[in-house]
């Protein structure tokens, strides 16, 4: 027979997927940002590619502008990847749920960080070099 967590550990875990509207309607707000971020660094680039006549300061100047603009795609990037993550997760049933511990990730965090995949505990953890709970090292 399989064991049964005490009935206010189970609410908490399901506390999350009550809240699966409000998940839904966080992550589309933060893929439109994302997405809105990206729409605007691609016309600055285009802006800037659009005024370089090409003397040589300019051509590293527009080198270093778009080198920068480059590392924020990669950035705006790795947050759409982290957004996809974290719907697949409410779909799966396991979004709320620290990668780390088990643990049922708080309803403020979510709300804050609706991409967060640890608790607080297991995230300060890993922020600072050592193994999550649950993590092959």
């Amino acid at each position: 027979m399989q064991a049964s967590l005490p009935p206010r550990h189970v609410e908490a875990q399901m506390a999350p997927m009550q809240h699966v509207d409000e998940w839904r309607r966080l992550l589309a707000q933060a893929r439109r940002r994302v997405m809105r971020d990206v729409k605007v660094t691609d016309d600055e680039l285009a802006t800037l590619e659009a005024h370089q006549p090409g003397a040589p300061t300019e051509d590293a100047t527009r080198d270093l502008v778009e080198g920068v603009l480059s590392r924020l795609e990669g950035r705006e990037k790795h947050e759409l990847d982290e957004i996809d993550a974290a719907q697949a997760r409410l779909e799966a049933g396991t979004y709320g749920v620290c990668e780390g511990c088990g643990q049922t990730i708080p309803l403020t965090r979510l709300r804050a960080v609706p991409t967060a995949r640890y608790c607080v505990a297991c995230q300060t953890r890993a922020e600072r070099g050592g193994a999550v709970a649950g993590e092959v090292t």
